[in-house]
């Protein structure tokens, strides 16, 4: 959904309908991963053994290099209009990648409170916002530490998926990727897009050495790695399906799509993920986009695998909120990025299963979502990201 980003302070309403956010059968919708792992982790081990890469120290020594952007604390595009009741704080991007129509364009948000249960990574709070190119063509991944709010630090980092042609191990683009949404858990990082779900691993953060347009060791795998500019790549481990090829179908069949993810860590409860369906607004019907709970294991750090070596949802349901762009759950309650209920923009919504949704803002250009849960004390934060002419990244008091 293309829309400029206002927010507007309203008090909760009925959402895009008047139906219940119903459950429905999830025994069908899993993920398959089949042999992905194998196969690109072992293409990775060569590399890695070649000598050809250098891994990353650590996502912090990532984090401390050279600055080629600056992206700043606070919501800059004012006045913003959340509600003062939401507190909502957060940053604005480099000047080069804020606004519409530019080369990338921000879709998925998570961050250290997803990745550790105390919000924090290697004594850092950082958040990772997922990244489109034009035409899909390229995926990125953007790392800000904001431990330091008056000085906040960067870096992109491009997808890549490991090769091997005629003998020769190299990487390539993840293209033809919209980066959908992220979680960052542990040391794994999963970007959804559509009927398929990447996986990739911080033990795996190669640093470049050649600044080229160029991705990968060249033609012949001789070469310096090059990452189209990036000083660092990351190479997906594995990947898993909804169906038994790419490609999905919102609101019927079992090959469900993955438009938007977050990570949910529900107490006492295992943690899990939740997934939903973008519903085209070309569409006929907007209503009806599915979202998802899977199981995530904090032991492998990935979604949990059944006897049969797929990951089978634990619960589903039927929103009634039209274009469901973002998901995020704190257990009991689902909050939801779609269109409002009385005008064809973006809004939050919070929905109870069984029940009819509620609007909580109108957030023009509201994409992902990702719910950060208190921790000694603190206070859930509710963070989003926006995308548009003035994309930001925000976070609120859970509404």
């Amino acid at each position: 959904m293309v829309i400029g980003l206002t927010a507007v302070a309203i008090g909760p309403g009925p959402a895009s309908a008047a139906a219940a956010f119903a459950a429905i059968d999830a025994s069908s919708f899993v993920l398959d991963p089949s042999d992905s792992f194998q196969r690109y982790g072992d293409i990775i081990s060569r590399i890695e053994a070649s000598g050809k890469v250098t891994p990353a120290a650590s996502l912090g020594s990532a984090l401390d290099g050279t600055q080629d952007f600056k992206p700043t604390w606070g919501l800059c595009h004012t006045p913003t209009g959340f509600p003062t009741t939401l507190d909502a704080k957060g940053f604005c991007w480099d000047p080069r990648d804020d606004g519409w129509g530019l080369t990338w364009t921000p879709q998925g948000i998570s961050g250290s409170w997803d990745a550790q249960p105390n919000g924090i990574w290697q004594d850092r709070k950082i958040a990772v916002a997922s990244w489109h190119g034009p035409n899909d063509a390229f995926s990125r991944l953007t790392f800000v530490d904001y431990t330091d709010t008056s000085k906040l630090k960067f870096r992109d980092v491009l997808l890549v998926v490991p090769t091997t042609t005629g003998g020769v191990d190299n990487f390539r683009t993840l293209e033809w990727n919209h980066a959908d949404g992220v979680v960052w858990y542990g040391n794994t990082l999963l970007v959804a897009d559509g009927g398929q779900l990447h996986a990739f691993s911080l033990r795996h953060l190669w640093a470049t050495t050649r600044s080229e347009e160029e991705v990968g060791f060249g033609a012949d795998g001789s070469a310096a790695p090059s990452g189209r500019w990036h000083r660092y790549v990351l190479p997906q481990v594995g990947e898993y399906f909804t169906g038994d090829a790419a490609g999905c179908n919102p609101i019927t069949g079992i090959r469900l799509c993955l438009n938007a993810l977050s990570l949910d860590r529900r107490g006492a409860s295992p943690d899990s993920m939740v997934s939903a369906e973008y519903v085209s607004k070309d569409s006929p019907v907007r209503a009806g986009g599915r979202a998802i709970r899977w199981p995530i294991s904090s032991a492998t750090a990935l979604p949990t695998l059944s006897a049969d070596g797929k990951v089978h949802a634990e619960e589903a349901f039927s929103s009634p909120i039209w274009s469901m762009q973002g998901i995020a759950s704190d257990g009991a309650n689902w909050f939801i990025a779609g269109v409002c209920a009385a005008v064809d923009r973006g809004c939050l919504h919070k929905a109870v299963p069984g029940q009819s949704p509620h609007q909580q803002a109108v957030i023009g250009g509201l994409e992902n979502l990702s719910y950060q849960p208190s921790y000694n004390g603190s206070q859930p934060r509710l963070w989003g990201a926006t995308e548009g002419d003035d994309p930001i990244t925000f976070n609120i008091s859970v509404p």
